[in-house]
């Protein structure tokens, strides 16, 4: 007869693993970092800081276990433009907890420059599974999921879509599970119609659509209210609602009070 141990919701909780956003204040919000669980969704209009924290995270996960990361690199796969070396210097520069480091950089960031779904759909199933059995990577970045779908040509716009979508979600999912790497995805927004939503006036929602969103586990809403950028969890299934005002400077993503 199978035995089973007891595990209770709160010993579960201690054993869940976070990668340091490289903020103490944000990293509270999110309940501990970004989770490893599934799909962490960030998402925005243009501005708001999601490329920005992305950028962080590729820094933060190369930090040793006890600061915060995992003592390896990270997978960028860039949709919309060139990737952001510059913005990646300047915070290798001045991000404030890589500092004590000599050997945190972008030496062990592998960039891969994707334009079509086809690209996307083959760089996950195959050249990624590869890289990642060579290389020590525990996070995967996609800048942005949207931007394939939104220049593609559907003849059969709604279930070609789709399965791409539940293609690419899946794949992620067996990535996260299969080899213990956090997956982070940036997406674009589109107009809300109506908002019921009761903790703050939103009049925007994650692209893609009700397809992707069921694949998502945890979302972030990164957003500007009178100027002010805030990250808020309302919409995450997992985590806390929470919301904070942010600030972006040469040393990163930084909560404010």
């Amino acid at each position: 007869m199978e035995e089973y141990s007891e595990i209770s919701a709160k010993d579960l909780k201690k054993q869940e693993k976070f990668l340091s956003t490289g903020c103490s204040k944000i990293n509270k919000i999110f309940g501990g970092g970004i989770p490893c669980q599934g799909i962490t969704q960030i998402y925005g209009a243009a501005g708001t800081g999601k490329t920005q924290l992305a950028l962080q995270l590729c820094l933060t996960v190369q930090l040793p276990l006890n600061a915060g990361g995992l003592a390896a690199g990270a997978i960028y796969i860039s949709t919309e433009a060139a990737f952001p070396a510059k913005r990646l210097h300047e915070l290798v520069q001045n991000l404030d907890v890589i500092q004590d480091y000599d050997n945190i950089n972008g030496d062990i960031i592998f960039v891969e420059h994707i334009a079509t779904i086809e690209d996307l759909e083959s760089s996950l199933l195959h050249r990624v599974p590869i890289l990642l059995n060579r290389q020590k990577i525990r996070l995967l970045i996609i800048d942005s999921i949207a931007a394939p779908y939104r220049v593609e040509e559907w003849n059969n716009e709604s279930r070609n879509r789709s399965k791409s979508l539940r293609t690419v979600g899946q794949q992620l999912h067996k990535l996260c599970k299969n080899n213990g790497i956090f997956i982070v995805c940036i997406n674009q927004v589109s107009a809300v119609l109506e908002n019921k939503n009761k903790y703050c006036d939103i009049k925007e929602q994650p692209a893609l659509g009700i397809t992707w969103s069921s694949m998502i586990t945890n979302s972030i809403y990164f957003y500007r209210k009178n100027s002010i950028r805030y990250a808020s969890t309302f919409l995450s299934p997992y985590l806390p609602c929470r919301t904070i005002p942010f600030e972006i400077n040469m040393s990163g993503v930084k909560g404010i009070e």
